[in-house]
């Protein structure tokens, strides 16, 4: 049988309020107040702010692959802006913080470089000149900057190996070019924001854009039968907001099946 609605399930990861690690097996139920970010408290609204919470969407067929998945921002929430971004499924990606990469300029490689001794892998994830799914796994070189072959358009995120307690490392556009993100000392990786977000009391596009349509949306790629990918979301408020409600708030993630 086809691929259908009810065996594409969302879960909760494994941090308090959902807020990073891996998966769980905690169902994020539609239409359901509270289903993933708590009410925001009239004191929060009027200080304004920022939640971050990670999410988990899973192919549960038990045999069809999930084909050519794109995830997009449907809809936004009232007085407030969501934004979402590449996650891993690992209990170290726990930091919504670490969505700080930046978009890049223009078509290039990738650099990344070490501020020490290290050889970890980094994996760089993100769409070639045609807008296709790629990635790319480097093996870092310590202070010697270490440039791919692949050329990216677009990028969705950087993630390691594994962790350092001394070593950040650097993700480069090009051979010594502008930093567009960092992955910190005992973090797991770097990625960016796609959608909306708050600044102060001003409404702008996230680092990445809108992705506000299923064209210009984020590829997942193929998600195998019992497969699953992340996204985190980043719910950011004004001063001064009045009453903070995401319950019209949509990220909608739409694939193919086989029969």
């Amino acid at each position: 049988m086809a691929i259908v609605s009810g065996d594409l399930k969302e879960y909760k990861s494994s941090a308090t309020n959902s807020d990073g690690g891996d998966i769980t097996v905690t169902e994020v139920v539609d239409n359901t107040d509270n289903n993933l970010f708590t009410d925001i408290t009239g004191d929060e609204a009027a200080a304004g702010g920022t939640e971050y919470r990670k999410i988990f969407r899973k192919n549960t067929h038990g045999s069809l692959t999930w084909q050519n998945v794109v995830s997009w921002l449907l809809s936004q929430p009232t007085n407030a802006a969501l934004s979402f971004g590449f996650g891993v499924n690992h209990a170290d990606d726990a930091d919504g913080a670490q969505g700080n990469m930046s978009a890049f300029g223009a078509n290039a490689v990738v650099a990344v470089v070490s501020d020490g001794a290290d050889t970890r892998q980094v994996t760089i994830v993100g769409e070639d000149a045609s807008g296709n799914r790629q990635s790319e796994t480097l093996t870092l070189n310590g202070t010697t900057e270490v440039v791919g072959a692949l050329t990216f358009s677009k990028l969705y995120g950087a993630s390691i190996a594994s962790l350092s307690g001394s070593r950040s490392v650097t993700i480069r556009q090009g051979s010594g070019g502008t930093t567009r993100g960092t992955i910190g000392i005992n973090k797991k990786i770097s990625f960016i924001w796609y959608g909306k977000k708050y600044t102060g009391a001003s409404l702008g596009n996230a680092e990445g854009g809108d992705m506000a349509s299923k064209a210009a949306g984020l590829k997942n790629g193929d998600i195998a039968a019992a497969g699953n990918f992340a996204l985190w979301y980043r719910l950011t408020w004004p001063t001064t907001a009045g009453a903070v409600t995401a319950n019209s708030t949509q990220v909608k993630s739409e694939g193919d099946t086989a029969a």
